[in-house]
């Protein structure tokens, strides 16, 4: 199911970049994580146009004014954000699981006792 999923996402991310030939908007038209890893594809208006992803990862667009990342990394909320020219531009990310709030681990700790400790009593002698 998983491999299905990555091979129809890579061909929509084929098609895409083979059916843009001139410039347009500044985009991102494919957001993914299909196998573990995080896809990205986008488009600025102009070729060799700087791109930042989430604010950690750069790139550069290509001739024909198109980027792309493959990375290992998840963002928390499952929405990437590309900064081009000064304008932000946004895509939920498919295929990507939310993460939930952190957790402390803790030890099991056993039930505390409270009262008396039980005995064992015999039983009563009959008369």
């Amino acid at each position: 199911m998983i491999h299905a999923m990555s091979i129809a996402i890579a061909a929509e991310a084929l098609l895409l970049s083979l059916c843009q030939t001139s410039f347009g908007a500044s985009d991102i038209t494919i957001a993914a994580i299909p196998t573990g890893r995080l896809y990205v594809v986008g488009t600025t208006e102009r070729p060799h146009q700087q791109v930042v992803l989430d604010g950690q990862f750069q790139t550069e667009s290509d001739e024909a004014g198109e980027f792309q990342y493959e990375l290992i990394y998840h963002p928390a909320r499952c929405i990437v954000s590309a900064l081009i020219d000064g304008k932000a531009y946004e895509a939920v990310v498919s295929n990507c699981g939310q993460q939930g709030p952190a957790t402390t681990s803790r030890s099991p700790t056993s039930p505390s006792r409270t009262g008396s400790p039980s005995t064992t009593c015999a039983p009563a002698a009959r008369a």
